[in-house]
């Protein structure tokens, strides 16, 4: 129940959180750091502990075509991600949530 003064998010902009979503992936893939899309007009404020703990994006593929629920989007990614010392590359496949009102947000979702 919404009390007197509190707003709601607005229903999700999927083609919005789409292009979020991908412009995120994209920057991290090109070696961008998170701190570089707060910084952009709009903002995108980002969340991902493998990217702001120094791991490098090779490629990724989004998974189907994600599900609305409530003001999200939520979006299955498979990551390539770049070698650690003596290893291979590693595939994972993560959750993302994306928000679009009152501001864009891409954060792995904790499931």
């Amino acid at each position: 129940m919404i009390g007197c003064g509190e707003e709601r998010a607005a229903p999700v902009d999927v083609t919005v959180a789409k292009a979020s979503l991908m412009e995120v992936m994209d920057h991290w893939k090109s070696g961008g750091s998170i701190d570089d899309l707060r910084k952009r007009d709009p903002e995108i404020v980002v969340q991902e502990a493998l990217w702001s703990g120094g791991r490098r994006l090779l490629n990724y593929q989004l998974l189907g075509e994600g599900r609305v629920e409530d003001a999200n989007w939520f979006c299955d990614v498979e990551l390539t991600l770049a070698p650690q010392e003596g290893s291979e590359p590693m595939k994972k496949t993560l959750t993302y949530v994306i928000g679009t009102d009152p501001v864009l947000t891409v954060f792995r979702a904790i499931l």
